[in-house]
């Protein structure tokens, strides 16, 4: 069994532990401040309720993006380091 993992390997682990994490903190948020504000805007475009769940998937959904663009950018560089 080959023990050695990429660079590629690590980094998606810690990206789906990061976008766990934004859930769980999404979650804990929604659940405490629903009372204060029973709904939030995203980009002032769309007014959602504030749930658990929905703040949940929102922070899982905008972590997935912000972290898919950086690694979509590393691959990039990575690809003209070749030397």
């Amino acid at each position: 069994m080959n023990d050695e993992r990429t660079g590629r390997q690590v980094l998606l682990v810690v990206g789906g532990v990061v976008v766990g994490l934004a859930g769980l903190i999404g979650f804990f948020i929604g659940s405490n401040s629903a009372a204060s504000s029973p709904t939030f805007e995203v980009f002032e475009t769309v007014a959602l309720p504030t749930t658990p769940v929905s703040v949940a998937l929102y922070g899982m959904l905008l972590t997935s993006i912000v972290l898919g663009g950086l690694f979509v950018a590393v691959e990039a560089a990575s690809r003209y380091d070749d030397r």
